[in-house]
Formats: C-alpha cells, sequence, structure tokens
C-alpha cells in the first residue's frame, strides 16, 4: 500500500451511489470549464496538467519521439509522475504556459522553436495526451514536453497548434477556420459536463476501504439503530474515509512533486552560468511552489479525521484492516511534519478533536518510533475531546472534500469526537475546582490556603531518578505527603516527585506572600488536587499568558540548576547534607552510540520506560541533535532532565576531546624540541 502514489483524475475512490450533485456544483464545474478553455479571435486557451519534459538524450536511451513516450509509460507505471495543471495559450506566433491562479506566464515558445506536436491517447491513466517537441537556437538538444489534456481533448488542442505551425511556416490563413470548428466542438462540451456523482474504484486500489471488506456484523445493534440503519451509516463513514484518504494522498503526492521540483531547479540554478532562465524553469518553478498553510492545516484535520474513523470502524473494515491503515497514514503524517520544519503548526490543530477511542487505538497499535511522533504532536492530537472542558473545546469540523461531495452533517453532529465531553464538563466552577475553591467577582478563583501545607527549599537539590524532583534553593513547594525522610512535593508546574526532607523548611499559609507574591491569595488559590489536567498543577486552569509565565519560570529553574550541574568540580557544594547512592557501571554515551547503547544510557540514567522506548530508537548523534523543546516535546516532564543529563555528557565529551587534543600537541612540541637539540 501507498498513499503517495499520484492522483488519479477521474478516480475518487469513493463508491456514492445515492450521492447528489447540486446545481451550483454543475454551474461552477461549467463556469470554470468556460474560463480556462476558450477562443478569442486568434489566441486560445485550454487547461492542461503537465506529466513530465524529456531531453532527447542518447545516454537517457531516449532518441526518438517513441522512446520518450515509451519512457512516460515506464514511469507512470510505477506512480513516479506528478501533474501540474496549468493553461496552454496557443496565437499565431507563440505557445505559452501560463499560471492557473496568477495568469503569470512560465513559458514562451515561439512557434520557431516548436518542431513537432502529437497525440498519444490512452496509452496511460491519462487517456488524452499531447506532447510537444521544442528546441531553441541555445538548446543543444531538443526537450519533449507531455500535457494531459483533462478538459479539451487533445485532439482539439493538437488541431489547433498544428494549424498555427503550418500558417507560420507556410504564410497561409488555414487557422481561423480550425479555430471555428473547434469552437464549436468545445461549446457542444461544455453543454455535456456533469460533474461525476458517481465513482466506482477497483477492489483492489491501494490505500483504500472497499465496501466489498467491510463486514456485515448483524449482531452489532444500537439502542436506536436498526441494522439498516447501522449499515448505512457505515457506508457512509467508509466513504467519508475514502475521500479523506484521497485527499490526503493528492497533498503528498503534491508535496513530492514540489520537492523534487525544487532539487531539479536547484541543480540547474548551480550549473547555469548566467542569470536567464533556461528552458522548461518556468514549469519547474511553478512545480516547487510548496502548498500554502491552508492546505497544510486541512491536510493534518483530514489526518486526524481519518484516526477517528478507523478507530470507529476497526471492527467493521479489513483488507486492509484499520491498524494496517494507521501506520500508513503514518507516513504521510511524519512527510507533512518534515516540510513543515516544526512540529508547530500540526500542534495548533485541534480541531477535530480525537474521540477517546481513537486515542486509545493508536496507543495500543503504535510503533515507538509512531509514538515519538504522535507525543510529539502535543495535547491537540494525545488528549481526546471527554478531556478538555466544554469551553475549550474546537467547533463542529466540516470537512471540504476536492470531489466537491458533502457528506450529511448529521454524520459528524453524533460522532464521538464531537459529542464527547468529560464528566466536569457539565459541574459548576465550586463543584469543578472542590469545596476549597471560590468565584471570585472578577472571575478568577481563590482558594482557603489553610488547607494546604507549603515548604521552602533551603538547598538546591537534582533529581537523580524519575521519582525524584529538581528543587531550586528558595522555591516554594506544596506538600502532598510528609514522610520522615523523604517528601513527595508538587512545584508550580504540576511536577510531582520526592525531595529530601532535610533541605525543606515548612512555611505558614500567612508567610506565603511575603515570601513569593505569586503565592498572594487573590492569585494562589487554585491549587487542590484537581481531577483533570495532565500534572494535576495546583492551580486554576491556566490563561495562555499564565501558562507561558508558569513554563517560563520553570525553564529558568531548570536552566539554573543546569548551570550549577555542569559548573566547575573544584566548586564546594552548598548543600549540608548527603545522600548515598550506588554510583553503578558507567555507561558512556557519544555521537557514535549506537540504539542499543543510548537505550542502556537511558536506563542506567533510571529515566522512565516510556521515556526509555521514545529515545531508544535514536542514535547518539541523533539524541544530541534535540533541543529542549523537543525533549519536553516527547518525554513530558521528564524532558528537561534528559536535556540536562545531555548537557553533562556533552561538556565531558567536549572536555576530554580538548584533553587529547592538547596532549597531542605537547607531544609534538617536545618532539620538535628534542629533534633541535640533536
Amino acid at each position: 500500500m501507498n498513499l503517495m502514489e499520484p492522483p488519479e483524475k477521474q478516480t475518487n475512490g469513493v463508491a456514492r451511489s445515492d450521492s447528489k450533485i447540486s446545481a451550483k456544483a454543475l454551474f461552477e464545474q461549467r463556469k470554470k470549464y468556460s474560463n480556462s478553455n476558450f477562443i478569442m479571435q486568434e489566441t486560445s486557451q485550454y487547461h492542461v496538467q503537465h506529466l513530465s519534459t524529456f531531453m532527447m538524450d542518447k545516454t537517457e536511451s531516449i532518441a526518438t519521439v517513441d522512446d520518450a513516450i515509451k519512457k512516460l509509460m515506464l514511469l507512470e507505471s510505477k506512480g513516479k509522475i506528478w501533474t501540474q495543471e496549468m493553461l496552454l495559450q496557443v496565437s499565431d506566433k507563440a505557445i505559452k504556459l501560463l499560471d492557473c491562479d496568477t495568469m503569470e506566464e512560465l513559458e514562451n515558445f515561439p512557434l520557431s522553436t516548436v518542431h513537432h506536436s502529437q497525440t498519444v491517447l490512452n496509452k496511460t491513466r491519462y487517456p488524452s495526451v499531447l506532447l510537444l517537441v521544442c528546441q531553441d537556437s541555445e538548446q543543444h538538444r531538443p526537450d519533449i514536453h507531455f500535457f494531459y489534456c483533462d478538459e479539451v481533448e487533445a485532439e482539439i488542442v493538437h488541431a489547433d497548434i498544428d494549424s498555427a505551425l503550418g500558417d507560420n511556416k507556410n504564410g497561409k490563413k488555414m487557422r481561423p477556420q480550425t479555430l471555428k470548428m473547434n469552437q464549436e466542438k468545445m461549446k457542444r462540451h461544455r453543454e455535456t459536463i456533469i460533474p461525476p456523482s458517481e465513482t466506482n474504484f477497483s477492489p483492489g486500489m491501494k490505500g483504500r476501504v472497499d465496501m466489498q471488506n467491510v463486514q456485515r456484523r448483524s449482531s452489532v445493534q444500537q439502542d436506536t439503530e436498526s441494522h439498516e440503519k447501522l449499515a448505512q451509516r457505515i457506508e457512509k463513514e467508509v466513504q467519508v474515509l475514502n475521500c479523506a484518504l484521497d485527499d490526503i494522498e493528492i497533498f503528498v503526492a503534491r508535496l513530492q512533486k514540489a520537492t523534487e521540483a525544487f532539487a531539479q531547479l536547484n541543480q540547474r540554478n548551480k550549473s547555469r552560468k548566467n542569470k536567464k532562465r533556461g528552458p522548461a524553469e518556468g514549469m519547474l518553478t511553478l512545480r516547487a511552489k510548496p502548498p500554502s498553510e491552508a492546505e497544510f492545516i486541512d491536510s493534518l484535520q483530514k489526518l486526524k479525521l481519518s484516526f477517528n474513523l478507523l478507530a470507529k470502524l476497526k471492527k467493521h473494515i479489513q483488507n486492509p484492516n484499520a491498524a494496517e491503515l494507521v501506520h500508513f497514514l503514518f507516513g504521510p503524517l511524519e512527510m507533512v511534519l518534515h516540510s513543515c520544519g516544526t512540529p508547530d503548526l500540526a500542534r495548533s490543530v485541534i480541531s477535530p478533536h480525537l474521540s477517546r477511542e481513537a486515542v486509545d487505538f493508536l496507543r495500543g497499535h503504535l510503533t515507538p518510533k509512531e509514538m515519538t511522533l504522535f507525543e510529539l504532536l502535543g495535547d491537540g492530537w494525545t488528549r481526546p475531546r471527554a478531556e478538555w472542558l466544554r469551553d475549550q473545546c474546537a467547533p463542529l469540523y466540516i470537512p471540504r472534500f476536492r470531489n466537491g461531495w458533502e457528506p450529511p452533517l448529521e454524520l459528524f453532529r453524533t460522532s464521538p469526537w464531537e459529542t464527547e465531553c468529560s464528566d466536569v464538563s457539565s459541574l459548576s466552577s465550586e463543584e469543578f475546582f472542590g469545596s476549597q475553591s471560590s468565584l471570585s467577582s472578577n472571575g478568577s478563583f481563590t482558594a482557603t490556603p489553610s488547607a494546604r501545607k507549603y515548604v521552602r527549599v533551603l538547598y538546591s537539590f537534582v533529581a537523580h531518578n524519575v521519582n525524584e524532583l529538581s528543587v531550586l534553593q528558595d522555591e516554594i513547594l506544596e506538600v502532598i505527603e510528609s514522610g520522615n525522610q523523604w517528601w513527595k512535593l508538587r512545584n508550580r508546574s504540576g511536577q510531582v516527585g520526592l525531595v529530601p526532607s532535610n533541605v525543606l523548611a515548612v512555611i505558614t499559609p500567612e508567610d506565603l506572600h511575603s515570601v513569593d507574591p505569586m503565592y498572594s491569595p487573590s492569585f494562589v488559590g487554585t491549587t487542590p488536587s484537581s481531577p483533570l489536567g495532565r500534572g494535576n498543577s495546583f492551580e486554576k486552569p491556566r490563561t495562555p499568558r499564565e501558562k507561558d509565565y508558569r513554563s517560563q519560570k520553570m525553564d529558568e529553574v531548570n536552566d539554573e540548576l543546569l548551570k550549577k550541574i555542569t559548573s566547575s568540580k573544584n566548586q564546594l557544594p552548598t548543600r549540608n547534607f548527603k545522600v548515598e547512592r550506588n554510583a553503578g557501571p558507567a555507561i558512556p554515551l557519544t555521537f557514535n552510540s549506537s540504539s542499543a547503547e543510548v537505550t542502556a544510557w537511558l536506563q542506567a540514567k533510571y529515566f522512565s520506560k516510556q521515556t526509555v522506548d521514545c529515545l531508544g530508537i535514536l542514535s547518539g548523534a541523533q539524541l544530541f541533535s534535540l533541543n529542549k523543546e523537543e525533549l519536553k516535546a516527547v518525554c513530558g516532564y521528564e524532558g528537561s532532565r534528559v536535556y540536562s543529563q545531555i548537557t553533562v555528557q556533552k561538556s565531558q565529551l567536549e572536555r576530554s576531546q580538548g584533553d587529547s587534543e592538547l596532549q597531542e600537541i605537547m607531544r609534538k612540541q617536545k618532539e620538535k624540541i628534542a629533534s633541535a637539540s640533536k
């Protein structure tokens, strides 16, 4: 299976025997045809899709036009042809190629440089193909351009170009008659345009869910749905899934096409001696244009929709089954993220939410590599809708498909990813935040601090395993459990862990404001152990500004701890306590470490199993390349500690490398002195 095959213009992969095309869709399709394809006096214009361009070169086994056609067929059979729509304009002087959106001129072939025109019919999945052989005075070999005539038949375009070439060569005026005949044909064709309302696809089509493979389970009965209605709903959901897969496939194909075109364009620019644009570079420039941000977001939303549908339909689809399609979709997802450069855009895509069933299904079937990628996407992907407060939930998501099909709205309104809500979302503020919280007149939450216990940190402490918590001197923390030697505390970021009791001092609630203004009654009160949330933070649900402030403060804490860790070993410690620990065998980590050695190093540092599984698939060089934010996104609260350990390891490597280089310099200097004294 491969979602990255080139799209088939006439195949949408969805069987819709009962779908209706609106009058608006019919009007828009015919209007688009009229705007793209017309004949005005001596200028004609046709909508085409550029398939490929080959240079006639014997070293590439292309000595004739027939050789070029065979190569096109070979590439098409391997799924390596990417289409690029454009407008082909013919006049009595030249053939021009224009950008459909901006009408910018991409190529200009004077008729004297066009040596041959020919049609290629029904030899590939593109049934109506036009080829042009062009060579200007500066080219050593001619180019052969292939165009798929998707709206006007290739014979019509070929007749137009052939008559223009004949008039240019012989000085006759045969083209006006040809244009008149073509105009009549195009007018009749326009009246017959009907957008496809029913499209069949072969059962073996890759990356698709065939309705023949949907298991009809009569034993599955919904409380309010009959078996017949359930079957109809499943069929509709499969159709939506196939539409989403189609659009993802087209988007990924465009990404691949843009990447390849950019590489070719880059190569041409490097080898070009002057600034003049070379032949066919206009088409390459258009192909290299990346999709817009809105298109990236649309593809990410359809990926989330596909995950929801696969989880919901997992008992009803097979060949391929839902789990196989999930693995399948992570290829395009990884490509989209790679094209974006950072996961920031994907993290911003909240709508549609994932259902709880979808999140559980993904976590139960993803490989460690896929899980790392999934965790990198943030709460918008990893938290199901049921864990979001009602006023934080995204609005209803209604997808728009490229083929124009509009599924019933009820299908989405009643879907679990749109209807699930947490048990607390309907509670009042008092019920949600507990009896210790109350809602003030200005809308902020306050609490009675006397119900809780706080401590101040006397000496900084660095955690040595996943159960402990790094703290900074003078930091204020909430006490969750107080024992003899180790106390369980929660910091302002919501992180919980054990800290030695001999570095702590209990403070009264009255002292909180004087110690730290952030714990004033108007600000603190937010800290009962909330039943909701990812870190049991002892603050109210934060606004984005408050989240940024807390995150910034915690980063400052970690950075200061990091400086202390990597500072000179000669500096005397300020702590007046000692915790006995078994050092254990030292596991080295270098840029050349394998994934197995990385795993061993992470285990030796007592990181959690989840962190080891997520990062253990990386090599040493890959692990060193991750920054703090990426590690925090993948490993959660352990990310900062992983970053600290990596920084320490880097510092040790640089120090040892510097020492060895210095020793080598000193050795050579001694040899030089010794040889000079002889």
